[in-house]
């Protein structure tokens, strides 16, 4: 079977965890309208995922410099934003968009391929870490050794990294990820006052791995439910309220494609005009 096709089907599955997901956690919170915080879901649309957009159009940006190429900020931000919303389609839309601009920028395919490979194993292996020590933290030591793994990881893959970037730029990839996931923790604590729940930092850290692991799970379009449900799943190992959880990544994930929708409609309606 092709791969998009695949990808389909997984996204309808995806789609329908999502939906009957969410009806499941108003039924079992009985949320109002009146029990939203319109502030709350203001400035998580209007600062805190733009700036989390930039963070990573910043991220993109080191990236590519960190390999002796070039991007303006514009360009970075259309891209950022470009794949995101590409991951909704029945391909992995947003390595490809990635990896275009990488080639575009003047990186060989293979150097592409390989910078997108690394950098997401960055990712992933950097917030599996974080969000394992905050586990670790609230639930007990058996944790601690999957973010000393995760730790592993991270020097592995820097150290593959050093052969072609520079200690400065290496840094670099580690201090913007961790800035973005200080934006993803305050997102969720928006996401969470517009429920009319309050969330700690732990709590905050342990939840922002959810779209990152989605993200890995790239048989599913965009991690379609499979974030809502990593989510829900930490939640439950220290008994906090997986609907509320479930939530609240979803409100994140609907502003972060409305946002992103957003940028790429205006950034192509500019270029036309140009």
């Amino acid at each position: 079977m092709k791969q998009p096709a695949v990808r389909r089907a997984f996204g309808a599955v995806g789609l329908a965890v999502l939906t009957i997901g969410a009806i499941w956690a108003v039924a079992s919170l009985d949320l109002t309208w009146s029990s939203l915080s319109p502030v709350h879901l203001a400035v998580n649309f209007l600062v805190l995922t733009p700036a989390l957009l930039i963070v990573a159009a910043l991220t993109f940006r080191i990236t590519i410099s960190a390999v002796g190429r070039r991007i303006s900020n514009a360009r970075a931000l259309q891209t950022v934003a470009t794949a995101n919303v590409a991951e909704l389609l029945p391909i992995p839309g947003g390595a490809l968009v990635r990896g275009a601009a990488l080639i575009e920028s003047g990186a060989g395919v293979g150097e592409a391929t390989r910078l997108v490979l690394l950098t997401a194993v960055l990712t992933l292996s950097l917030t599996v870490t974080i969000s394992a020590a905050a586990l670790w933290v609230l639930d007990g030591a058996i944790w601690l050794w999957i973010a000393g793994g995760g730790f592993v990881a991270i020097c592995g893959v820097l150290w593959l990294l050093s052969r072609s970037a520079a200690p400065r730029y290496l840094m670099a990839m580690v201090a913007v990820r961790l800035l973005s996931l200080i934006v993803t923790m305050l997102r969720l604590s928006m996401a969470f006052g517009a429920l009319g729940a309050k969330i700690g930092w732990v709590e905050a850290a342990l939840y922002a791995v959810a779209p990152t692991l989605g993200a890995a799970v790239g048989i599913v379009p965009a991690g379609l439910g499979v974030n809502e449900a990593i989510a829900a799943g930490l939640a439950t190992l220290i008994q906090a309220s997986p609907g509320t959880v479930f939530l609240a990544v979803a409100i994140n994930r609907a502003l972060d494609l409305a946002v992103g929708a957003g940028l790429v409609l205006l950034t192509t309606y500019w270029q036309r005009r140009r």
